[in-house]
């Protein structure tokens, strides 16, 4: 059973990284490379796991608590981890900014959503310190229709 499963996921590793090397002629990689290695990562990921945690004890798979992943699934967590890939490279981006600024304001975290007709939607940003600097600086940057909250207290 263990090896079984084993043997499955290094095939299923092996046809996704021949799937990438695919992709990555037929597709234009200048323009899509990060959204496909992306992609490729997260069904790599699922693909190697699946099997694997289907072992238990015993090396036999639990009829009660096996898990079918669907492709709704698998594309809602893609769809997740690419939110939060994005929230982290604006939250990071933000800090840089305000402390160029020198405002005395730090984001703490960022929520973002991405539509199906692409883009990236700014929800919500969180800040830390000086929030009537950061929000000035946020607001002249991100637009109003942002929301600025403060976050927990800053680190010191």
């Amino acid at each position: 059973m263990i090896t079984d499963s084993i043997r499955t996921a290094v095939l299923a590793a092996c046809c996704t990284a021949i799937g990438l090397t695919a992709a990555e002629y037929i597709v234009p990689l200048e323009k899509f490379e990060k959204q496909i290695r992306l992609i490729f990562a997260i069904i790599m990921m699922t693909v190697i796991l699946t099997p694997l945690t289907k072992i238990t004890g015993g090396g036999m798979v639990s009829d009660i608590h096996e898990t079918q992943l669907t492709a709704e699934d698998i594309t809602e967590n893609a769809k997740r981890m690419q939110e939060q890939a994005a929230a982290e490279s604006i939250r990071t981006a933000l800090n840089h900014a305000l402390t160029e600024k020198e405002s005395g304001c730090t984001v703490e975290s960022v929520t973002v959503h991405i539509p199906e007709t692409g883009g990236i939607d700014i929800i919500e940003v969180k800040v830390t310190g000086n929030l009537l600097t950061g929000t000035v600086c946020l607001r002249e940057w991100l637009g109003d229709s942002i929301t600025i909250t403060e976050g927990g207290e800053p680190d010191a």
